[in-house]
């Protein structure tokens, strides 16, 4: 039995140090999160296909103008969908969506376009509980909450296939890379 409460205690204190030290530095293992895991579960079909419950949400570089897809986990709403945004606005993905003001998102085989970006902090969502959003807003966690005003079934095309990313005179898509 005291072995289990020194476990359970040493899981608890380390814990409580990685929730410190990522509420000194939240963007703590986005790169790997950004050039590995992101890529990956593109390019092996785990987001967006299927019966899973990731979507590929598409946006464009505010910057670059370089097309981006992003894993991310929607939650459906009745006018939309809603995002968990842990990063707030220190999300590039969110930057984005927001400076465009419009982005794409591909879930279970079909493609929803998307616009009115809104970004809430948890406390100001309607549907969360008062307790459950005081330690969100605590945690700097926000929601983008963003307006469906087109689907149809099929996957997000490639980059130059793409009708709203800008094409320069040379034809080559304004950068294709995820």
């Amino acid at each position: 039995m005291r072995r289990f409460l020194l476990f359970v205690g040493a899981l608890a204190a380390a814990g409580a140090v990685l929730l410190m030290a990522w509420s000194r530095n939240p963007r703590m293992g986005t790169r790997f999160t950004n050039e590995v895991l992101n890529p990956a579960l593109v390019r092996r079909g785990g987001s967006g296909v299927g019966r899973s419950e990731l979507g590929t949400l598409e946006h464009v570089g505010r910057r670059t103008g370089t097309r981006h897809l992003t894993p991310i986990h929607p939650v459906p709403t009745e006018d939309g969908f809603k995002i968990i945004v842990p990063l707030g606005t220190r999300s590039h993905w969110v930057q984005n969506v927001l400076a465009a003001g419009h982005c794409r998102l591909q879930l279970h085989d079909t493609v929803y376009d998307l616009d009115e970006p809104v970004l809430l902090a948890a406390g100001e969502m309607p549907d969360m509980p008062g307790p459950a959003g005081r330690a969100l807003d605590r945690l700097g966690v926000e929601y983008l909450l963003l307006r469906r005003f087109a689907e149809r079934p099929g996957a997000l095309e490639a980059a130059d296939e793409a009708p709203w990313i800008e094409q320069p005179e040379s034809g080559e898509p304004v950068g294709a890379g995820a």
